[in-house]
């Protein structure tokens, strides 16, 4: 088991085609994936006061999710409907994101000695604090962030982020060809030095680069179909993160606590590839049995008129 800490968005997806507002967002869903899997998970975000806010909390509260650090403040949670529209499912934004966006968390004193206590930290390209991310790194937790489909946008907040970032997932932008995706995880390791560059491709499968080998693993069981994709590439990191983490910390404490003859540097490369192997088995597994439900994870309320 490992201690996560997922600091940053939250906002409700509202299904108008069945009804049903579900709680969401990148760093809600993480910590949500993580408690499924028997991790202990927190939740920092900026939380409105009002109605959907609760739907987020008691979600995060019915998982087993610490929430207590959250500041609340007066605004809107952030609404991402789904509407059917001549028969496609459009996906929108009704209120550019929130609070977490017009007001986005302060990394105060407070709530970094509180992360302090955690094995890893998860933020995303939808928290609006990039220019604080040098604060976890100078607490000395690892830090995992996810960059969606907007790392090509601005290059001074990519080389920003991956300044401080150990683990960074990247989102395949299809406009682009695969060598331009390719590239982009290459160079987050070789020109920026994080640890782990991860890009998932949908159905094309999940690529990891670790500065010495690219790595595949195409997803599991595509042709069973699926009931809704929502939360996919947040399972898939989840189950990916936790399970390398979790490997790498428990041959890290074997090694300190043994003498020089026990375990050479060729027996930490051996661990880190096979705990790579492994953790890509695990983020598909955990994405295929998000898929298996309704909403990001099971939890939803009904629409109120």
């Amino acid at each position: 088991m490992i201690k996560i800490a997922c600091v940053g968005d939250n906002v409700v997806d509202i299904n108008y085609i069945d009804g049903m507002i579900h709680p969401g967002g990148n760093c809600v869903n993480v910590a949500v994936y993580c408690r499924q899997m028997g991790h202990q998970a927190a939740y920092v975000g900026v939380l409105a006061d009002d109605e959907n806010a609760k739907i987020v909390t008691d979600s995060l509260t019915a998982f087993g999710v610490d929430w207590h650090m959250c500041p609340v403040l007066h605004g809107e949670t952030g609404r991402c409907p789904c509407r059917l529209v001549d028969g496609e499912r459009i996906l929108s934004d009704e209120n550019d994101g929130g609070l977490v966006k017009s007001d986005p968390l302060v990394l105060t004193d407070e709530i970094l000695a509180y992360l302090k206590g955690f094995d890893l930290v998860h933020n995303s390209c939808y928290s609006y604090f990039d220019e604080q991310l040098y604060k976890i790194k100078e607490i000395g937790v690892p830090l995992l962030y996810d960059f969606s489909t907007v790392w090509n946008r601005d290059p001074a907040r990519l080389k920003l982020v991956l300044d401080s970032a150990d683990y960074v997932l990247f989102s395949e932008i299809e406009t682009l060809s695969e060598e331009e995706n390719r590239q982009m995880l290459l160079d987050a390791v070789d020109k920026y030095g994080v640890r782990l560059a991860v890009m998932t491709m949908g159905i094309k499968g999940a690529f990891v680069y670790d500065g010495r080998k690219i790595y595949e693993k195409a997803p599991y069981n595509v042709d069973a179909g699926a009931i809704d994709t929502t939360g996919c590439g947040d399972s898939w990191i989840s189950g990916f993160i936790t399970t390398y983490v979790e490997i790498m910390g428990r041959m890290k404490a074997m090694k300190e606590a043994s003498d020089d003859a026990f375990i050479t540097e060729a027996d930490v490369q051996d661990v880190h590839e096979h705990a790579v192997e492994m953790a890509m088995c695990m983020g598909n597994l955990r994405a295929r049995a998000t898929c298996r439900v309704k909403g990001a994870f099971p939890y939803g309320v009904p629409i109120r008129e």
